[in-house]
């Protein structure tokens, strides 16, 4: 079926390179590529399911500066629309420096994430009816907590993508319906808890689907219902930046879907390893047939 999103985060402007080895401090490494890209958690996410044949959305700020053009084309490129996003001349654009490591695909990221914070004057205008869900990366903290309800009110569905610890996160989570982290975040906010009783807490706290990421590791999806694991596809794996962005943008396209849990978690886990196996947060975005073909493959 047609649906539409609306997305409200950061965006930055990627410098990406690529090294043999990630250097120690005090160290020197030889560069074996680089290029720009544009990310953030829920761009990146947009690009995916506007790949998938979805109406998108995004409210973010940038500057007129050169990452702002870079931003802008890029969007447009990914059909995203951007007409509720702030540009401002006197603004800086964020951008990130972003080192892969060739052998694993691992990465350490540096991030100015600019004049990012979206007002909430910055939301008039909007017809929440327009949309089928939002999805969030929690920057923007009342921004994202008003939309979120605005969106809900309106009959459409919360998704959050979490990376850190947010102000006002009871707040925060108590306004969307599903979440997605990192483990190492869940520990970091629970260390004297394992993952069950995490979950319980954030669920307690009124988030319906609970979505935890462990790269290589797999992932967990926990609902009222359990606990569903998918372990990771083994890939040979040469970038995962973005990664987990394109697991939240499948995970979206499943719910809007409709699928049963177990199968939204394996098309995300499908999806990110696909991205994985590919440089970039654009040009290795999969497809829906590149999907279905790499789970026929695995099944």
């Amino acid at each position: 079926m047609p649906f539409s999103i609306l997305g409200l985060g950061t965006v930055v402007v990627d410098h990406q390179v690529r090294l043999q080895f990630l250097p120690e401090p005090d160290t020197k490494a030889e560069i074996i590529s680089d290029s720009y890209q544009v990310g953030g958690p829920v761009p990146t996410a947009l690009a995916l399911l506007s790949l998938f044949g979805t109406k998108t959305s995004f409210i973010g700020r940038w500057s007129t500066d050169e990452q702002g053009h870079i931003i802008k084309s890029d969007l447009k490129q990914s059909d995203i629309d951007t007409q509720f996003a702030v540009v401002k001349p006197e603004a800086r654009s964020g951008f990130a420096h972003v080192w892969v490591e060739a052998e694993t695909g691992r990465r350490s990221i540096a991030a100015y994430r600019g004049s990012h914070v979206v007002q909430l004057e910055d939301l008039k205008g909007i017809n929440w009816t327009d949309y089928h869900a939002l999805h969030l990366d929690g920057w923007s903290t009342q921004a994202a907590i008003v939309a979120a309800k605005k969106i809900k009110a309106a009959g459409g569905r919360v998704s959050l993508d979490l990376g850190s610890r947010k102000s006002d996160l009871s707040d925060l989570l108590g306004s969307v319906d599903a979440v997605n982290c990192p483990l190492n975040l869940i520990k970091k906010l629970y260390p004297n808890e394992n993952l069950e009783q995490a979950s319980i807490r954030l669920i307690d706290m009124g988030v319906s689907e609970l979505t935890v990421t462990n790269g290589k590791f797999g992932a967990w999806l926990i609902d009222a219902d359990g606990i569903n694991y998918q372990k990771a596809f083994s890939v040979k794996s040469i970038d995962t930046n973005g990664a987990g962005d394109v697991f939240c943008g499948a995970m979206i396209y499943g719910s809007m879907m409709e699928w049963k849990p177990d199968r939204r978690l394996r098309f995300a886990a499908a999806a990110a390893a696909i991205k994985c196996c590919n440089i970039g947060n654009r040009s290795a975005l999969p497809n829906l047939q590149q999907i279905e073909s790499f789970l026929r493959q695995k099944s």
